[in-house]
């Protein structure tokens, strides 16, 4: 059990994935939240705060309360609740707390990549990068048990990888044991509050292996959502974690929209680079490097990846690219693409 003078943060240390098992809303629940989403200074934080029930006002509240007036330099608030309604939020002396919205029948790609993509966009942020998700049992409620066991093994995958602390949250009294016996081996350290005896942390034992999507998961499809003419079912080659992964990366996401419109699917790799190098400087949120800078990532991080993958092949002998025509994919990047390009 925890001490009354130590906080959360002295018994999980740097865990990058923690649960917090208490009543939602209630003092102890957003005294761990915020706790855990001020372990270093506001000034070297950037916040991604993704909420399910209450507004992004009230989300707010809770760090203006618990946290006092300082805000972190950057933050997201993801808001996928049912009705959305815009919110007055402050400015930060370095940035803005944005609201990032998702559409009316939002479903679990929709949750994961909207986070995806955010984690990606500050990679390379020198601050550091911290996650809530609030609530797994808002997500429960509303979908597959299974499917939503697979996007927190992805989630957390990918924020280990990417040096993101994350916690989400659980309220105990809405699941029956058999249901948090599942959650738990997916962290790294879990918390559970108790009246009695408050925060009684443990960490994560051997893991057994947990569902995950299954690659025939239906994406979303055509230009849009709203696309009459998409597609019923479109076979998926690759993981849910892959494919969060494969959209973190905004420059990686770049390459991917340009290579998914390549008729005779082998390009060189110049004009890779040529067209990924004008989309980055096209977009006032992207790092505009120079093309020798762009050729190297893809060289030596993206390309490879790719390869992995079974996505494209890069040819050194003829400075080409192979690109493997992939319809479950192409389906999410046309997704992604409208939302992010327009």
């Amino acid at each position: 059990m925890t001490d009354s003078d130590r906080t959360l943060n002295d018994y999980i240390g740097r865990s990058t994935s923690v649960l917090l098992l208490a009543p939602l809303h209630e003092p102890p629940d957003d005294d761990a939240c915020i706790d855990l989403l001020t372990r270093d200074p506001p000034e070297d934080t950037n916040v991604v705060s993704v909420t399910l029930s209450a507004s992004p006002a009230e989300r707010l509240s809770v760090w203006q309360r618990e946290a006092g007036g300082e805000l972190p330099t950057r933050a997201t608030i993801i808001d996928g609740r049912r009705e959305m309604r815009s919110d007055g939020l402050p400015v930060s002396e370095s940035g803005s707390i944005a609201v990032r919205g998702l559409p009316e029948d939002a479903d679990l790609y929709d949750v994961g990549l909207a986070i995806a993509s955010q984690l990606g966009a500050w990679e390379d942020a020198d601050e550091t990068t911290v996650l809530c998700l609030h609530s797994v049992t808002r997500l429960l409620a509303a979908h597959d048990t299974d499917q939503v066991i697979g996007l927190l093994t992805a989630l957390n995958d990918l924020c280990e990888r990417l040096g993101v602390s994350a916690h989400s949250h659980v309220d105990p009294d809405a699941h029956d044991e058999e249901t948090l016996s599942t959650l738990r081996p997916l962290y790294d350290t879990v918390v559970e509050y108790t009246p009695t005896d408050g925060w009684i942390p443990t960490e994560r034992e051997e893991q057994t292996p947990t569902p995950s999507f299954r690659s025939t998961t239906t994406p979303p499809g055509g230009a849009a959502r709203t696309d009459p003419d998409r597609p019923e079912t479109v076979p998926m080659r690759h993981s849910f974690e892959t494919i969060l992964d494969l959209l973190s990366c905004p420059r990686r996401r770049t390459l991917l929209y340009h290579l998914k419109n390549q008729p005779n699917q082998v390009v060189p790799l110049d004009r890779l680079v040529e067209a990924v190098h004008d989309i980055d400087r096209s977009l006032p949120t992207r790092d505009s490097s120079p093309p020798e800078a762009i050729r190297e990532e893809l060289l030596e991080t993206h390309l490879p990846m790719l390869e992995e993958a079974g996505i494209a092949r890069y040819d050194a002998d003829a400075g080409t690219v192979h690109y493997t025509e992939n319809r479950g994919l192409e389906s999410f990047l046309r997704y992604v693409e409208t939302i992010e390009l327009g």
